[in-house]
């Protein structure tokens, strides 16, 4: 019955439903200290109960202008390879059973969000992409002009 919980969020202005199992818990973030040299999608590092996490901004995976974090806002955390993230997040919307089946993407997705979706499952008369937040860790290396 796990397998059918979601988290729905709304990331980078976009719907998307986030397998349960991928996710550690909902924090709400300071200020954030920054990294020197740090890839473009890292907003920075945070401390949460005597762990240190690096916060990704989805907005910059998918192809976006990165945005300031707020103080109070919300994050996912995961752990992906033994390693604490939070993904930046506009809007926590639910955590739910969807009985739905994830599907197989139909239609053309931007590039960035074709690389972070796995799937789509609609969800109260929409359709969500189920995306995966280890797809938010590593940006894909860039092609040498």
């Amino acid at each position: 019955m796990m397998e059918k919980l979601y988290l729905v969020a709304r990331i980078a202005d976009t719907r998307v439903a986030l397998r349960s199992s991928a996710i550690h818990s909902v924090v709400t973030v300071g200020t954030p200290v920054e990294v020197p040299g740090a890839p473009p999608h890292v907003a920075g590092l945070f401390a949460l109960r005597s762990r240190v996490f690096t916060l990704i901004d989805p907005h910059v995976v998918i192809g976006l202008a990165a945005v300031p974090v707020a103080p109070g806002q919300r994050v996912i955390v995961v752990e992906v390879a033994e390693h604490g993230y939070a993904l930046l997040a506009d809007e926590i919307e639910d955590v739910c059973f969807i009985e739905a089946p994830e599907t197989r993407i139909a239609g053309k997705l931007l590039p960035g969000w074709a690389r972070v979706a796995d799937a789509m499952i609609e969800y109260q008369g929409a359709s969500l992409l189920v995306v995966d937040p280890s797809n938010f860790i590593s940006l894909p290396s860039l092609k040498a002009a």
